[in-house]
């Protein structure tokens, strides 16, 4: 194991506002260090900068899912090794599906596993032990809720609840839909309001090639909730595990916008326009998941906002990036803006970050090497 520490702290005096609270301004204190996981010559799946993994309750190890051989990496977090493996089939009667979207660790050793077209929980040793049956599911109106949502996620303390993000990309539409397993009922919820999503949808009905670039919403289990936020809007949506709204949380940042200027009216003609509103967007901000620190019992998140240069490569979306600016946010457990500091030695916000120990611990790349960037706050 690799331990590099490269910042001495850092001191930032802040006035923060957060959601009809007013709080002193004080200090902000924080140290980085850089962690790097002994692979001991495993080949870890790092190609999807590791957002198809789920960090276990104690927050010892974090599980990430293997596209190589269609397994989940065990890497203790304590020890910086690779702990074990769990492998699974592709087909047959305990198989997952080909293309794995996401899973996420439930308790008594459970997994729940989403892929293309299907979805169920299993044992660790492989072992399909139900499948989540969305098409038959019953609606409010007693109908057949007929489909299944793009990305899902199982929680409950006992009674096990789906969350799922269903898609209308002709309506661009997104709603958040919650099934019973026990009860077979679906309920829906709006998330949407705002136009968070619709509004920031870009496309183009090109004969040739048809774009449609929506943004990401982002669903986690987070402090015994479900957490849904909106990418380029700083909305947060708490919900209990049973699909109770509980808060719709708005607050007021200072060094970013807390939304980006939607496309609402904007009549998009072209790729090169799509391009050139993508770069827009960027630009002013882009916001990650909350995630909470129940050691210090606080949520921090991270949002960002990107320079671009005039050089841009052939075929690519964008021109390249010429820097980038993070931003920490930092809130408490009724989700007041407590303060925020830009954080030089991150670069991006859009990856995959959890807290551990009372620290954000953010995903590195390094040379194909499994890392991470450690802030002590």
């Amino acid at each position: 194991m690799r331990y590099f520490t490269f910042l001495a702290i850092t001191c930032i005096i802040l006035s923060c506002q957060g959601k009809n609270n007013s709080h002193e301004a004080y200090n902000l204190l924080y140290s980085v260090d850089t962690i790097i996981i002994e692979s001991n010559t495993r080949l870890l799946d790092l190609k999807r900068g590791i957002w198809i993994s789920d960090l276990n309750d104690e927050e010892s190890s974090i599980n990430l899912y293997n596209s190589f051989n269609h397994s989940i990496d065990d890497v203790n977090l304590d020890r910086l090794e690779i702990a074990s493996n769990l492998s699974f089939e592709i087909e047959g009667p305990d198989g997952t599906g080909e293309h794995v979207n996401s899973f996420n660790l439930l308790k008594n050793g459970l997994l729940f596993i989403k892929s293309f077209n299907k979805s169920a929980i299993f044992k660790t040793n492989g072992q399909l032990l139900k499948k989540i049956d969305w098409m038959n599911a019953i609606d409010t109106k007693g109908l057949k809720y007929g489909e299944i949502p793009r990305n899902e996620m199982a929680i409950g303390n006992g009674e096990l609840n789906i969350f799922g993000l269903n898609y209308n990309n002709r309506s661009r539409e997104v709603f958040l839909d919650v099934l019973s397993v026990e009860k077979n009922l679906v309920e829906r919820y709006d998330i949407d309001a705002e136009k968070s999503y619709q509004n920031f949808v870009l496309a183009y009905d090109d004969p040739k090639f048809r774009t449609f670039l929506d943004p990401y919403v982002f669903m986690s289990s987070e402090n015994n909730l479900a957490i849904i936020s909106h990418q380029y809007s700083n909305e947060v949506f708490v919900f209990n595990f049973e699909g109770k709204l509980l808060q719709t949380v708005h607050y007021e940042p200072k060094m970013t916008p807390k939304r980006a200027r939607d496309l609402s009216g904007m009549n998009i003609t072209s790729n090169e326009q799509i391009q050139n509103e993508y770069q827009k967007l960027l630009e002013q901000v882009r916001f990650g998941p909350p995630v909470w620190d129940r050691l210090k019992k606080r949520y921090l998140r991270l949002s960002a906002k990107r320079v671009f240069s005039e050089i841009r490569k052939e075929d690519s979306l964008l021109p390249e990036i010429e820097d980038v600016t993070v931003y920490l946010s930092i809130f408490d457990e009724a989700f007041n803006l407590i303060s925020e500091s830009a954080i030089p030695e991150l670069n991006t916000e859009f990856v995959k970050y959890f807290a551990k120990d009372g620290k954000l611990w953010v995903f590195q790349n390094f040379s194909d090497e499994l890392g991470f960037i450690v802030i002590d706050i």
